[in-house]
């Protein structure tokens, strides 16, 4: 749980003091959809339906060809439990929340249109509502890439798609008792999918 979030704390510091001389700083609000995802348990599966998404993310430019990048998304959800260990369908509120830092190759197509794709890491937590269900955080990796159009210097927006890895241990139990039998069949990762859009601030040049 602690190493995920040092590492997203170590990216922070390193990043935090070069802000001040950036040559591009960029504030970017997003929303879009995250796809439901499903993986396996014990007699049967487990899913987390989709859902909207929000998130938002700094990114500071050295260079015309890469970005720094920090960001926070959110995704709450239906986690669902099917399983001959189950009585019947098992369904409890969840969200998922990912910390990440990373790195984003910028490909300038024009003045107006930059296309990107990227690499992060950090930590994603999974949070149940009302539920006796253990909390979880785990070390996270992320994959994104897409278009970002501005209409001016200083306002711009955002398409990308991303795919995020939050990786789940070996055998424990996500939500369900332990005691029923309804633990992860082997290696099994949550895999959230996503689309996005969003507005970009510009606010150092």
């Amino acid at each position: 749980m602690k190493n995920g979030f040092s590492i997203c704390l170590i990216i922070l510091a390193l990043l935090s003091g070069r802000f001040v001389t950036a040559q591009t700083f960029e504030i970017t609000p997003t929303t879009g959809y995250t796809f439901s995802s499903q993986f396996d348990i014990t007699g049967g599966t487990g899913k987390l339906e989709g859902g909207a998404n929000w998130g938002i993310s700094m990114g500071y430019t050295p260079n015309e060809f890469l970005e720094f990048e920090i960001s926070y998304n959110y995704f709450g959800t239906d986690a669902r439990a099917n399983s001959v260990y189950l009585v019947e369908e098992e369904v409890t509120k969840a969200n998922l929340h990912f910390l990440m830092g990373g790195v984003n190759m910028l490909f300038p197509a024009s003045e107006k249109v930059i296309l990107f794709g990227g690499l992060k890491i950090g930590a994603a937590s999974l949070l149940f509502e009302d539920s006796p269900n253990v909390d979880r955080t785990r070390f996270s990796l992320g994959f994104q890439g897409g278009m970002r159009y501005y209409v001016s210097e200083r306002i711009g927006f955002r398409l990308q798609g991303t795919l995020l890895l939050p990786i789940v241990s070996e055998g424990g139990s996500i939500w369900w008792n332990p005691n029923t039998g309804t633990n992860i069949s082997g290696w099994s990762p949550i895999v959230p999918v996503s689309m996005n859009a969003g507005l970009i601030i510009r606010l150092q040049q």
